[in-house]
């Protein structure tokens, strides 16, 4: 009997492993090519792309991403979520992180950069695993320019350009929302429409420039004697409106009154003497928006009818 063993058996496990060790060689390239196409992918995309671990510390990011928030890349490779998204704890963020999924989110938020600016962001992110490990892939684009026109468009629609007060459309809608809002909680609501008295006369006798320059004059006088939650609205012309929520009508009269004596007092160059009349009103238990409005007008009538430069109402009862 032949005792020599059979060569074929022992090359075949030769060529197995020859295959196998093939195999993972392509294999490896494969991840090596598909690696170097994401770092490609980071470095010429046109958005920021930050990967974060679990601990939310950065894991990867792109110069896009760096310079958007004004740091150097070693710079990003210390910091956290937390040292850059606005108005989130770190409590917050590791939460947040923990809940997303593979589905991720997409919304629009603030990002703090490096020299405490806020810049405005729309932000994708997702859940992904790379080496076995569970990243958040966040892709986020810069949309600074765009809230900036979005912000314009919004001030064009309700301020009117000239005095910067609410213009007319704007105040009603706040005067609605006010009303609905008083009659909800039965707090007082206070209005006061007032217009400069003679207005005309400085518009013919100094020019248009010198009458625009005594409107703008006056918001600012009133601004100064408001509290921040007051509005301001320039109804037409020269005439003005005033919503005072939660004011009775004392603390109506008594800014009113207040406003009066401010704008005679304030000298406006050339102008010798600006007045105003004024009429006050409060909301009436189940009055509406024009009824009210009516009411002040017919107040605001009532002084300058009286000889100008002074303050009447007129009751809702």
């Amino acid at each position: 009997m032949n005792s020599t063993c059979d060569p074929l058996p022992a090359q075949a496990r030769r060529a197995e492993a020859d295959d196998a060790v093939f195999e993972r060689a392509y294999v490896e390239g494969l991840l090596r090519d598909r690696e170097s196409l994401w770092h490609a992918l980071f470095a010429q995309s046109r958005d920021g792309v930050v990967v974060l671990d679990e601990a939310g510390k950065v894991y990867e990011t792109n110069q896009r991403f760096a310079d958007l928030l004004g740091y150097t890349m070693d710079e990003m490779y210390q910091l956290h979520v937390w040292d850059w998204a606005h108005g989130l704890s770190p409590e917050d963020l590791r939460g947040m992180i923990r809940d997303i999924d593979g589905d991720g989110h997409h919304f629009e938020t603030q990002q703090m950069r490096k020299d405490g600016s806020l810049v405005d962001i729309e932000l994708s992110n997702s859940r992904t695993f790379f080496r076995g490990q569970k990243l958040i892939f966040c892709i986020c684009r810069d949309i600074t320019a765009r809230k900036a026109a979005e912000r314009r468009i919004r001030y064009l629609a309700t301020t009117d350009t000239l005095t910067g007060a609410s213009n007319r459309g704007e105040f009603s809608r706040r005067l609605a929302e006010e009303i609905a809002r008083a009659h909800q909680h039965g707090t007082p609501l206070g209005l006061v429409m007032f217009d400069l008295d003679h207005f005309k006369r400085i518009n013919d006798g100094y020019g248009h420039d010198v009458g625009d320059t005594v409107l703008r004059g006056v918001t600012g006088v009133v601004r100064e004697n408001v509290r921040l939650g007051d509005v301001i609205g320039r109804w037409g012309g020269e005439e003005f409106m005033l919503l005072l929520p939660k004011s009775d009508l004392a603390i109506t009269l008594a800014v009113a009154e207040r406003l009066r004596a401010s704008i005679e007092a304030r000298h406006f160059e050339p102008v010798e003497r600006v007045t105003a009349s004024f009429g006050v009103v409060v909301l009436a238990q189940g009055e509406g928006f024009d009824a009210l409005v009516k009411r002040a007008d017919v107040a605001l009538y009532r002084a300058k009818s009286a000889g100008r430069n002074r303050v009447e109402t007129v009751s809702g009862d």
